[in-house]
């Protein structure tokens, strides 16, 4: 029997007519994670159609250049799309370009919240613990931010991983900041969400593996000469 999570993606791998442009396989340079299995690919454009994808709220619509976002008023939310699949360690990678939007959002989720989440927007990049305990006390909070220009019409590389409590945020291959949460050990991973603040933004080139649950061991040197976390607020 497959792993579940290999299962649920082999569609996501193959899906696309045969000669449609195709998200690279090359696993991304890492801080943190081991990258093991390649388990996903969709380059997102109009000519690989991926059946997975579950749109929640918003206008989503693949084109030549890949999957555009936008809010639609009447939902009173943020566009938000999703991956159903469970996670344990894992790399993800993908491409964006702000056309407007205030902001994009890649979140990993527990059964009912978010748990953690990439923000790229107009100024800046972020990486965020999120509120994952609903009504519970937990708030959200940032763990890394820096100031970034991100002009509409450019393409930018996000690479973000997670092994055991630990999660880390690459953009371009230059910025890189990371964050740890014991709860992010013990929770449920699953449901990779794209939000979409405000008009547009597109997605291309998405991959997914999954990563060891050792992490590399030259973590902790890397880990050294990154920007320390930002410290949970007080309550």
């Amino acid at each position: 029997m497959r792993p579940p999570l290999v299962a649920l993606l082999l569609g996501l791998a193959t899906l696309g007519a045969a000669d449609a442009p195709k998200a690279p396989t090359d696993a991304p340079a890492t801080l943190l994670a081991q990258t093991d299995k390649l388990v996903g690919t969709d380059d997102m454009t109009k000519a690989a159609k991926a059946s997975l994808w579950k749109v929640t709220k918003g206008k989503w619509e693949r084109n030549d250049l890949g999957t555009t976002g936008a809010e639609l008023l009447a939902d009173k939310h943020n566009a938000i799309m999703r991956l159903p699949v469970k996670l344990e360690g894992f790399v993800v990678a993908f491409d964006v370009r702000l056309d407007g939007a205030a902001s994009l959002a890649f979140t990993i989720n527990n059964a009912k919240e978010q748990l953690a989440r990439v923000i790229v927007a107009p100024t800046y990049v972020s990486l965020r613990r999120d509120d994952y305990d609903g009504s519970g006390p937990e708030k959200a909070f940032t763990l890394f931010t820096q100031p970034m220009p991100n002009d509409a019409g450019t393409w930018h590389s996000v690479v973000f991983e997670m092994v055991g409590d630990t999660v880390v945020l690459t953009v371009d291959g230059k910025i890189s900041g990371w964050g740890a949460d014991p709860n992010y050990a013990k929770d449920i991973r699953a449901n990779p969400s794209f939000h979409i603040d405000g008009a547009t933004a597109t997605i291309r080139n998405f991959r997914l593996w999954t990563a060891k649950p050792e992490p590399k061991p030259t973590w902790a040197e890397k880990r050294g000469a990154l920007p320390r976390p930002l410290e949970k607020p007080k309550k």
